[in-house]
């Protein structure tokens, strides 16, 4: 009789779990879904390196109101590194609410980066072994 009533309690317990992480997923999933309803606007953002931690992010950043505001991903992917892709963000707390979409790469021409807030800046290398000059290049920053 003893045995029977400790099998109820575990069948009972395990009932319960199941259908409390089933309610916790809900939640999540609809939590989620409401956060993604705050990030109205678009704009491009540059993916600019890996952060080494307790667990390897992606850097990123993009400028709003000529400030530039950082963020991170979860994803780490080497191959990300030094590419423009979109930039979801809440237009009244853009400093906390934004996510980063890394379902494709942008090709954006300079006009449009240029009104997204990237400068042009040029740095040189110096050729030793050839040239012995300065080799001019430029990036997106």
């Amino acid at each position: 009789m003893r045995e029977e009533h400790n099998n109820n309690n575990l069948i009972n317990l395990g009932i319960s779990l199941f259908f409390g992480l089933i309610i916790l997923l809900i939640y999540s999933l609809y939590y989620e879904g409401e956060y993604k309803k705050t990030l109205k606007e678009e704009t491009i953002g540059l993916a600019t390196r890996i952060k080494q931690g307790r667990q390897k992010t992606l850097r990123y950043y993009f400028y709003y109101d000529k400030k530039r505001i950082l963020g991170s991903a979860s994803l780490a992917n080497p191959n990300l590194v030094n590419k423009f892709y979109r930039v979801k963000y809440d237009p009244n707390n853009p400093e906390k609410g934004h996510a980063i979409i890394l379902n494709e790469e942008l090709q954006p021409d300079s006009i449009t980066l240029v009104k997204a807030g990237f400068i042009k800046t040029k740095y040189y290398i110096y050729d030793a072994g050839v040239t012995c000059k300065y080799i001019e290049y430029s990036k997106w920053k």
